[in-house]
């Protein structure tokens, strides 16, 4: 259940959607469906941080406590360059005191008022992961703080942040920050399976607020990711950091291959090709957006059906394969 897009050279070779949108209404996904997509927001939210680097507001390498002072000591020192690449040691809200699962207090957690910090208060008395800078380990807390840094400096909450600053300046008119007090036209709802069964699944986005409660289709992801392979938005220099190759931020990706976290997004060799990507999930929803440079071929694959028997990550890594073996190694057309 989802939607698909690929594109080529800025050209859109494929696209499809299949499954139920609502099963209790009887409406279809189809490519204009907006999904839930989950952990891709952090490609929004770090190219959020770089849009105000590049005004001079703060230097990447400054300590996240100059500018959030009410933080626990130990959390301080950490800088925006380590909350970006997920290396900042800072203790995972979304975890349990163990680190085994997900952490149970968030399905009692009322999500009113100051939400980020709501979200911190979970683990602001737990020690540090690793000393900061140490190694990666993949963060939610550290995307909560990057949030509260872009609202700190810019004046703007978040929500309007992005939508004023990325989404309206690129013409990205079916994605936004989803608040459920907010009826959002043509939005999935999210579904598991209970056996053969589906259920909803439905969750408060918001519990992942900066780090995950976004919005948006195939069409809308695919014009992101070409926006930031001609950068459309950032820089020049603000590209090279989100595609840096940081040795304290690397980590295997599913495939057992070597993976660098940038600012934002995975760096990594698929079939042969260098890949760019970051995959999302949240309770219902499970995304991907996926950037071959080399032959500029995008793939976004976005599902309203949170299951392991075909998550979008492996879908688009088959449709790659497919793409790849059909237009041989050169890939030209």
């Amino acid at each position: 259940m989802g939607a698909v897009s690929i594109t080529v050279n800025r050209r859109e070779v494929f696209s499809g959607a299949c499954g139920w949108a609502d099963v209790q209404r009887s409406i279809k996904n189809t490519v204009d469906t907006r999904f839930l997509i989950g952990s891709i927001t952090k490609e929004f939210t770090a190219a959020a941080v770089l849009l105000l680097y590049q005004e001079k507001r703060f230097e990447l390498s400054e300590p996240i406590g100059k500018y959030l002072p009410n933080l626990p000591d130990s959390w301080q020192a950490a800088t925006i360059h380590q909350l970006l690449t997920h290396t900042s040691g800072i203790p995972i809200y979304t975890a349990s005191a163990d680190g085994k699962g997900i952490n149970p207090e968030l399905d009692h957690l009322v999500l009113d008022g100051d939400i980020p910090n709501r979200l911190l208060d979970l683990v602001r008395n737990r020690p540090l992961l690793h000393v900061h800078g140490e190694k990666f380990t993949y963060n939610n807390s550290g995307y909560i703080l990057l949030g509260m840094l872009i609202e700190r400096i810019s004046g703007m909450s978040y929500s309007e942040f992005v939508q004023k600053r990325i989404f309206n300046r690129l013409q990205m008119r079916d994605s936004g920050y989803r608040d459920p007090h907010t009826t959002v036209p043509r939005l999935a709802r999210g579904y598991e399976l209970e056996g053969r069964e589906l259920r909803s699944a439905e969750v408060d986005p918001r519990s992942a607020w900066s780090a995950g409660v976004l919005y948006s289709t195939v069409r809308d992801l695919t014009r992101w990711g070409e926006a930031m392979a001609h950068n459309k938005l950032l820089n020049s220099d603000s590209a090279a950091r989100v595609y840096g190759l940081y040795p304290e931020a690397v980590a295997k990706d599913p495939y057992n291959q070597i993976g660098h976290y940038g600012y934002g997004i995975v760096l990594t060799e698929r079939f042969g090709h260098q890949l760019q990507f970051h995959g999302g999930g949240i309770r219902g929803f499970n995304s991907v957006l996926q950037h071959y440079p080399e032959k500029n071929l995008v793939l976004a694959v976005l599902s309203n059906l949170d299951s392991d028997l075909m998550p979008s990550w492996t879908l688009a890594d088959s449709l790659a394969q497919i793409w790849f073996k059909s237009n041989g190694r050169s890939g030209n057309h």
